[in-house]
């Protein structure tokens, strides 16, 4: 019977696996890059989406009251800074009259012109 176990070689030695350093530091940089061409396309969507804004802004149609108040005050949230951010206050607060309501009388010039120049003082 000791002559039939000795027969018996059901298990293996151990087969030593080798990990490379090149091999773990290939990994790493890949995810790397993955990750950093993940933030990149995020933020070319984002500057993206920034100079569509401005494009809306720009072409703003001051004779359809309600859209322009709307979309001025939708696409301005882009650009707030500290620098920027007490006139567009002033001047959404002042566009308040405008919002809500089924009918509307147009903006007056002061209102246009206080608009197109918080356009123009954008980067």
């Amino acid at each position: 019977m000791i002559n039939e176990l000795d027969k018996l070689k059901d298990i293996k030695p151990l087969v030593e696996v080798s990990t490379t350093f090149y091999d773990v530091a290939i990994l790493i940089v890949t995810i790397c890059l993955i990750v950093l061409f993940f933030k990149l396309r995020r933020k070319r969507k984002k500057l993206s989406q920034k100079e569509k804004a401005k494009l809306k802004l720009q072409n703003l149609d001051y004779n359809d009251t309600k859209n322009c108040v709307y979309d001025f005050c939708e696409y301005a949230k882009y650009f707030l800074n500290e620098k920027n951010n007490e006139e567009f206050k002033k001047i959404e607060k002042e566009l308040l009259r405008y919002k809500y309501k089924k009918e509307v009388p147009s903006l007056d010039k002061d209102t246009i012109n206080k608009i197109k120049n918080f356009i123009k003082s954008l980067k």
